[in-house]
């Protein structure tokens, strides 16, 4: 049985919230805080980048059978705008691109309100436990 959205710690940590999910694609949303910024008062890069792997994640982990997990085999990912905590919430959108038996590709873009401040492709290794 495989744990809840809400019960993972990463996702409690960064107070993630699951806003829809389907085989094809999934939203996430996360709320910002003080301690999330780096110099220059943006959203650290990494926060970005683990808010849209987790996003991506839920696309395919629900619907793994029993006996399966996966992990990252990697990721790009690109920063188009700065994220600023007065700006408000970030939500990510991520998009299947091909699942295979063993690997799956996923296409991912995080906005804050209606402008997209990161864009990635994240790739996965799909396999028995």
């Amino acid at each position: 049985m495989k744990l809840d959205f809400s019960k993972i710690p990463a996702n409690c940590y960064f107070n993630f919230s699951l806003i829809s999910r389907s085989d094809q694609q999934a939203v996430v949303s996360m709320p910002l805080k003080d301690s999330y910024l780096q110099e220059g008062n943006v959203v650290h890069g990494g926060i970005i980048a683990a808010l849209a792997d987790t996003t991506a994640v839920y696309i395919l982990y629900p619907s793994l059978a029993d006996d399966q997990t996966m992990t990252s085999i990697e990721f790009k990912i690109n920063f188009l705008a700065p994220a600023r905590l007065a700006d408000g919430d970030l939500r990510a959108a991520a998009q299947l691109v091909k699942r295979g038996k063993k690997v799956a590709l996923c296409d991912v873009e995080v906005f804050q309100k209606d402008k997209l401040i990161a864009k990635g492709l994240f790739t996965y290794l799909l396999f028995t436990k």
